[in-house]
């Protein structure tokens, strides 16, 4: 009887599930893999139909009308020009992967859509980690006791509810549609690798505080630490992290203890800390001046904006919840607050979110991790949702917040279907498949121009900026009139704005409506005369009615007020070339190209200069180094093509001008010298003669 008691014991003893070490290849591996390979394919199905959709709105400003991210080397002095002297200096790291897109495929979209999906999906497989991690604690806490789960490492053993749980969260995560604004729309990377880097800092965090030993404890912090700032550069928003761990901290390692909280209260120094010294960094060393010139240029005040935004975070709530596409748009319409009674909503979603706030305390005890992820909710808000002066409404803002949605919604549907496991996994697959499928419709507008400007207009009636961005995608299809009609509907809502001015001009000046051009040109420059675009435009239209003093006057003062801008050395250098000054021309194709080396008017343009004085081996150089970047300038390589018959270069000179022939058809120059030098070369007579220069 002994014998068999002792057996029983150690049947027992033999079946408690044992932990699972770091470097072990057991099942929770597997888990893992399955869970990363279902949660990336969920993602590429998702996002698989934007790869060829094109930039739009602030995309333009900050990277296809941006000196400073057209990189040709990796060398550190272009690569540190495009971090910090771009349109957002204080988000270096965004800027400079931008760099790295040009530098790798110029401007072809895919590269940079490639990229962008990449974050989208690793943030996907970050969040599965944390939702691991933190469905683990709660776990931990519930068996064990928030005291012994204060200092006990994660349980490794595979449970297949919590991965089932955290998969389900990464899905949402990935999946709903609000998340598009951070993954296709291509500036908005700056926001996706924000929340990356802040993913990242603080699943090391915790790692590192579950660490046993003392060297990999300070590893994951440093490498925390490192994530943050890496976070910090790519977007401001990442401020916030130091109160999540805090946050973090208090709920599942120190048991919500209000002891702990009042002996270590000198914590709350930490994050405070950070935030006074990075305010500095992102807002300038006068953080208040800083706030309050961002008003300078609203229709709304700071008093005003606050107000409002009550009413923009509950209607985040319901976009949230009901993500229908009809629900989206790039520019939501909003009206203004200006009192907590004007409008009525104003105060009802004060008290709404003083409710949600009070309801995460109150249930923190019984459910910490709802209370957490309200919190986290409104936490990650707080920065664009507060007193800077920013566009009210972009969907775009929600996406870190979407993780304490994504896991909130996964943890009480779990809980509410407890006991009916199988009806859990229906229930949330219609879910993930529902939010795919919006998102997937809601991409298909994203595909042209036209397509997503209508839907914003759609929508979105009284939106200058819809009608003027329309304008622009038809007047570069020829539907010109259709055009007109935008800006001049642009002009009539919001008749201040210089751009809309400026744009319409471009539509005219591209029709060879010349007068009207000049017209809306000197429009745009009475609102803002600092305005280089529209200087730069305007010298574009003079020239080519050949008023050439006028034209260089303006292209002179849209280079002081934007030196970078190569277009604008390339015109001034061709005006002063039609009145003879060719050294004076061809010092501003060589700073144009000191500026953009990859700049194929300027090689192009100096080509023609130096053929001209007679520098035949310049020129020759120059036109090819242009055609190695763009091999398909017919004007180019009919350039190249009389440069060659100078030289006596017969052969080589016949093959430019087939090819010119080859791209352009119409390109009469062209046909004649070919004609002419095949003449020569059947006489074999001296090819000096009458071939068409450029």
């Amino acid at each position: 009887m002994k014998n068999q008691k002792d057996n029983r014991k150690m049947q027992v003893r033999d079946t408690r599930v044992k932990p699972v070490h770091e470097n072990s290849l057991g099942a929770p591996y597997w888990y893992h893999l399955i869970s990363i390979v279902v949660i990336s394919l969920f993602c590429i199905v998702c996002y698989c139909n934007i790869m060829q959709a094109p930039f739009v709105f602030d995309d333009f400003s900050n990277i296809r009308n941006n000196p400073f991210v057209r990189v040709t080397s990796l060398g550190f002095g272009q690569l540190y020009d495009a971090a910090f002297e771009s349109v957002l200096p204080r988000r270096p790291i965004a800027n400079i992967s931008f760099a790295l897109n040009y530098y790798l495929g110029k401007y072809d979209p895919l590269g940079y859509h490639i990229v962008n999906l990449a974050v989208h999906l690793v943030n996907g497989v970050l969040v599965y980690f944390l939702a691991l991690i933190i469905f683990r604690q709660v776990s931990c806490i519930g068996l064990k006791g928030p005291t012994q789960a204060t200092h006990s490492s994660m349980p490794q053993s595979p449970n297949p509810s919590i991965t089932l749980m955290s998969v389900f969260a990464s899905l949402i995560f990935v999946a709903h549609p609000l998340q598009i604004q951070s993954v296709t729309y291509i500036v908005q990377r700056m926001n996706s690798m924000a929340a990356m880097f802040y993913f990242m800092s603080l699943l090391l965090y915790i790692q590192g505080r579950l660490a046993r030993l003392r060297w990999k404890q300070l590893t994951f912090l440093g490498g925390a630490f490192l994530a943050w700032l890496l976070a910090l550069g790519s977007k401001e928003i990442a401020a916030t992290l130091p109160f999540v761990i805090l946050l973090y901290e208090w709920c599942f390692l120190r048991g919500l203890s209000i002891a702990w909280v009042k002996k270590n209260l000198w914590y709350l120094l930490i994050p405070l800390t950070f935030v006074a010294l990075f305010a500095p960094l992102a807002l300038g060393p006068q953080p208040f001046e800083s706030v309050l010139a961002g008003y300078v240029d609203r229709d709304f005040t700071l008093y005003q904006r606050v107000l409002t935004q009550f009413r923009v975070v509950i209607f985040y709530v319901t976009l949230l919840l009901y993500p229908h596409p009809s629900r989206l748009n790039l520019l939501h319409p909003f009206m203004t607050s200006h009192s907590l009674l004007d409008p009525i909503t104003t105060l009802i979603s004060l008290l709404l979110i003083a409710s949600l706030i009070g309801t995460a305390i109150f249930v923190a005890r019984r459910q910490r991790l709802v209370s957490f992820c309200i919190l986290w909710f409104f936490l990650n808000l707080v920065i664009e949702s507060s007193v800077i002066g920013l566009e009210m409404v972009f969907e775009h803002r929600l996406y870190l917040p979407m993780f304490g949605f994504a896991l909130m919604v996964s943890h009480l549907l779990f809980y509410s279907l407890s006991k009916k496991r199988l009806w859990y996994a229906i229930i949330f697959s219609g879910i993930c498949i529902s939010l795919a499928m919006a998102t997937s419709m809601r991409n298909e507008i994203w595909q042209d121009d036209e397509a997503l400007w209508s839907d914003v207009l759609s929508k979105h009636p009284r939106s200058h900026r819809a009608h003027d961005n329309l304008g622009i995608a038809l007047s570069q299809q020829g539907r010109v009139k259709e055009a007109m009609g935008h800006f001049l509907e642009a002009m009539r809502i919001k008749s201040d704005d210089p751009k809309t001015y400026n744009n319409m001009g471009t539509a005219l000046l591209d029709q060879g409506r010349l007068d009207e051009a000049v017209g809306r040109f000197s429009e745009a420059l009475e609102i803002n005369p600092a305005y280089a675009e529209a200087h730069y435009n305007l010298g574009r239209a003079l020239s080519r009615q050949g008023r050439l003093n006028d034209a260089i006057s303006h292209f002179s003062t849209a280079l002081k007020l934007d030196p970078r801008e190569v277009d604008t050395y390339n015109e001034l250098g061709n005006a002063l070339v039609k009145l003879g000054y060719y050294d004076d021309a061809a010092d501003l194709y060589l700073e144009a190209i000191r500026i953009e080396p990859s700049d194929v008017k300027a090689h192009g343009n100096l080509g023609v200069v130096m053929m001209g004085q007679g520098r035949l081996d310049e020129a020759v150089s120059h036109f090819s180094k242009a055609l190695q970047i763009e091999s398909d300038e017919a004007q180019i390589h009919s350039n190249l093509g009389v440069a060659l018959v100078r030289q006596e270069r017969l052969e080589e000179a016949v093959r430019h001008f087939s090819e010119a022939l080859r791209l352009n058809p119409n390109d009469e120059n062209a046909r004649y010298n070919l004609d002419f030098v095949q003449k020569l070369m059947s006489k074999g007579t001296d090819p000096s003669g009458p071939v068409e220069s450029p």
